[in-house]
């Protein structure tokens, strides 16, 4: 015990203080350990998720139902309700409120225990799940688990998102292929989370730029399965000067948010609006990672081209040409690309001459597949355009045109300016 006005040993680091709080009050003003509990711990505050399962292409998803091995059920009930345990053989990160399922049960006068629930409390060691039945009275402490399923039901209501720095509980192999090799996740080491939907799934990576994703895609299982992933929450200064307190749009200042409608109406609003942003992310464009579309793109307005780090100043850049000279294939400079080739970084025309300029014979050839023309003008040099086989305006055309295709209409105008419309007759070949 303390003895007033003893003062302090260097040597005991202020453990004769018999109240910290009072201490701090009195040397920083009243309230003072009040305002500091709040921020009390906070570089050691985390956020667990259990696994769940993990997909072809490398995502760690929570997207899927998932089927969880039992040891044992128990049941005591009374009037009201029937308070049921839920025993496991390993430890799982259950939480209040997730939503499960027991099916197949069969015992006599237990089969309405059947149904969902939502998790009311699950034990310190995470072995044992605790759910009610209001409604049903049915008493057994050691419950036939022969046929019963146990289920975890999807909810969408959590992931973390990019940038997250992450650890796992233990050490976790996955399988690369049948009969391949293993690749293990080690708990030691920390992971940045990167191309999360924000919903329910996401990738890992040990750096934070994204570069290294662990585990690669066409993995499967995970051993143990039952590892959680867990966040560091750490709130440093740069959050608390970051912090934008909320403004409230209500004038009575309360967070109803109802507007005048239904709870249920609210609901399916808010539904409705979930839906369509989640439909719409997928759609647009993203500046953190490659986006392949085979879609058709209509622009309408200018396409800007910016250069900022000035890579594209020369040729040999632009098509990725090593200092030998050599060009490397497949490996294109940065930029819009039509077909095969880098938007304004070559002057190609798609239309050439199948003989040689000035042949009565001459022909206008593409490959491309689809062509539009605006004005096509046929110039001699003279300004003049001669026609045979029309004599007058009246005069019949010899010979039938019998091996077309296509038909381009043109207009012909006199020395006066009056215009005519005709047809000129295309052929593939």
């Amino acid at each position: 015990m303390a003895i007033a006005n003893q003062g302090y040993r260097r040597d005991l680091n202020l453990k004769e203080t018999t109240d910290d709080t009072v201490a701090l009050d009195n040397l920083a003003g009243s309230g003072t350990a009040s305002d500091l509990s709040y921020i009390q711990n906070n570089l050691r505050n985390i956020s667990s998720v259990s696994f769940n399962s993990i997909s072809s292409d490398g995502f760690f998803s929570f997207e899927n139902d998932r089927q969880i091995t039992i040891s044992g059920l128990s049941a005591e009930g009374d009037a009201t309700s029937t308070a049921i345990s839920i025993f496991l053989p390993n430890p799982y990160l259950f939480k209040f409120g997730d939503f499960i399922q027991l099916s197949g049960i069969s015992e006599s006068g237990a089969t309405a225990l059947n149904g969902q629930y939502s998790v009311s409390a699950v034990s310190p060691d995470l072995k044992t799940v605790f759910v009610s039945k209001k409604g049903v009275n049915y008493t057994n402490p050691s419950m036939s688990i022969s046929g019963v399923t146990f289920t975890l039901k999807v909810q969408n209501i959590f992931a973390f998102t990019n940038g997250d720095v992450v650890n796992l509980s233990e050490d976790v192999t996955f399988n690369a292929a049948i009969g391949g090799p293993t690749i293990t996740l080690v708990s030691n080491i920390n992971y940045y989370v990167i191309e999360s939907n924000g919903i329910n799934k996401f990738k890992l990576s040990t750096s934070e730029n994204g570069t290294s994703v662990l585990p690669p895609s066409g993995v499967s299982g995970g051993t143990p399965n039952n590892f959680q992933i867990k966040r560091q929450d750490a709130v440093h200064q740069q959050q608390v000067i970051n912090f934008i307190k909320p403004q409230v749009q209500n004038t009575d200042g309360e967070f109803d948010w109802l507007d005048g409608n239904t709870i249920n109406s609210t609901f399916d609003t808010t539904q409705s609006n979930i839906e369509a942003a989640e439909y719409f992310t997928l759609k647009k464009y993203r500046g953190d990672q490659n986006v392949t579309t085979s879609e058709s793109i209509r622009v309408q307005g200018s396409i800007v081209l910016n250069d900022p780090d000035n890579y594209n100043q020369t040729g040999d850049l632009v098509i990725n040409r090593n200092p030998d000279g050599s060009i490397i294939p497949n490996a294109p400079a940065p930029g819009i690309y039509i077909s095969d080739t880098r938007a304004f970084s070559a002057d190609n025309n798609p239309w050439s001459e199948s003989t040689a300029t000035g042949n009565v014979d001459g022909k206008l050839t593409t490959e491309s597949e689809e062509v539009s023309i605006g004005e096509l003008a046929f110039l001699d040099g003279n300004n003049s355009m001669i026609i045979t086989g029309i004599d007058s305006d009246v005069s019949t055309v010899s010979g039938t045109a019998d091996s077309f295709t296509h038909k381009i209409p043109i207009q012909i105008q006199d020395g006066s300016g009056n215009k005519e419309t005709y047809y000129l007759l295309l052929s593939t070949s």
